[in-house]
């Protein structure tokens, strides 16, 4: 069982000082990943204070650039940052991995705690959440409630977007998602795989309890606001970037996985489909308008691309000519639901096949953009770009393992999709996709030129396939 935080010398510990927190967090929070400005000078500014149980809280703080002045702040992204302070040991242990500094609050030391890594802050999320089945906290099995057991709990390692904490003994086994970017209103993360689940699809992990609170609304109505989620566990399940790595370091073929993957994919744009309906066909124009603007930006920021642009016009002008004939034969794609962030670091592959999880999407765009209906065939650039990256990571250089996967998993997706494909079909699909697929690999180039110049190469040199594909 979890025990309480440490008391103080006194016997109490009291509620968060949260004023005191933030500055010491202030350091601290910009080397995260999920921090959301980079590279600049910023401000933290705390906007509420979740108390959950003594020493125990969850702090939302938006961020601004430091030059920005105090209305820069509305807006922002909203930041969820859970906290545990508890009296420093005196018995000369070393600060565990969870602790972010300290403060002196009484006259004593007290740590303060990245509470995503701590199992006080653990159990207060459990003991509070909403459980999909009206029930408590589930034990160490199914169907039964009281004290979660967190024996084995651990914090999946890796960079993420969120905090993830597998915990083998809770419900039979889950996974418990603390989010840090939220936002008002309907978590995809959570909307999307119960919807999925309601159309008896299991190709997504089944959500079992989600904690929020309530914020006010436009209309001062009050809405949910999401900060963690708990789904069931895969079980002996590999994260699918670390298995496709494992396969190119070795030299071995992933194209059987990637086919399976394809099919995957097919059947989740088909439950996406029956779940949410779809929507209205692309707007051709519009389409072709927005990925010669947004090439026209990455080129802006990554001069790498420039000696590129006429080769990039010219996959935009195949796409352009398969859509306009798409439009005469009345075959243009219908915008659908998707998943919106598809890559191979999105799904786990367990004993009975592959899963599909973060629905999330990119959480720093407004919900309504990531949750807006859009070509499923993204979701599939995205995917066929996921390869590259797996190869480049497992040293398979000068070998066709990551087109053997890409080929593989086209034609399983598309052989999957049949006749309900939301695509022009024909040599139109190929260049709408060539088009999409190439709109990743450029935001992928402006990523890494921010953030990891080092791995540029690797988006570059699917910018230049794709280029080389189309313009032959």
């Amino acid at each position: 069982m979890t025990s309480p935080p440490e008391q103080s010398h006194d016997g109490a510990v009291g509620p968060v000082p949260a004023a005191a927190v933030v500055p010491v967090l202030a350091p601290w929070l910009p080397t995260q990943r999920w921090y959301p400005v980079k590279g600049v000078a910023t401000r933290v500014r705390l906007v509420r204070t979740v108390p959950l149980a003594p020493g125990v809280a969850s702090l939302l703080v938006d961020v601004a650039r430091a030059s920005d002045d105090d209305t820069a702040s509305a807006g922002t992204p909203l930041l969820h940052v859970p906290v545990v302070v508890e009296p420093a040991p005196t018995d000369g242990r070393a600060a565990p991995a969870s602790a972010v500094g300290t403060l002196v609050r009484d006259g004593v030391e007290h740590v303060v705690h990245d509470g995503a890594r701590h199992r006080a802050f653990w159990a207060a999320v459990l003991a509070g959440a909403r459980w999909e089945d009206g029930g408590g906290v589930p034990g160490g099995a199914p169907g039964t409630h009281g004290e979660p057991d967190l024996a084995g709990a651990r914090v999946v390692a890796g960079e993420q977007s969120n905090t993830s904490v597998l915990m083998p003994q809770v419900a039979g086994g889950a996974i418990l998602k603390i989010l840090r970017t939220v936002a008002p209103g309907p978590n995809p993360d959570l909307d999307v795989p119960r919807a999925l689940a309601r159309t008896g699809w299991h190709g997504v992990p089944r959500p079992l309890a989600w904690w929020s609170v309530d914020e006010a609304g436009a209309s001062d109505e009050p809405v949910e606001l999401h900060l963690a989620i708990l789904s069931e566990l895969v079980p002996r399940a590999d994260d699918g970037f670390e298995l496709a790595c494992a396969f190119a370091g070795r030299a071995a073929s992933f194209a059987e996985h990637a086919g399976a993957l394809g099919t995957l994919v097919a059947q989740l744009h088909a439950a996406l489909r029956r779940a949410y309906g779809t929507g209205p066909v692309v707007d051709a124009a519009w389409l072709v308008d927005d990925l010669r603007a947004r090439a026209v930006r990455a080129a802006g920021e990554a001069p790498i691309l420039a000696r590129r642009e006429d080769a990039i016009a010219r996959v935009h002008a195949r796409a352009e000519a398969a859509l306009a004939a798409a439009g005469e034969r009345h075959t243009l794609p219908r915008l659908q639901r998707i998943h919106g962030d598809l890559h191979l670091g999105q799904v786990l592959h367990g004993t009975d096949g592959w899963r599909v999880l973060d629905f999330e999407g990119e959480p720093l765009r407004p919900v309504a953009e990531r949750t807006r209906p859009d070509l499923a065939l993204r979701d599939a650039a995205g995917m066929l770009r996921s390869f590259d990256y797996a190869a480049a990571v497992g040293r398979a250089h000068g070998t066709r393992w990551a087109a053997d996967a890409r080929d593989a998993f086209w034609t399983a997706y598309r052989a999957a999709s049949g006749g309900d494909a939301p695509t022009p079909g024909g040599a139109g699909q190929d260049d709408l996709l060539a088009a999409l697929e190439l709109d990743k690999a450029l935001y992928e180039v402006v990523y890494e030129v921010r953030n990891r110049p080092d791995w540029v190469g690797i988006p570059l040199a699917g910018v230049d396939r794709v280029l080389e594909r189309t313009t032959a």
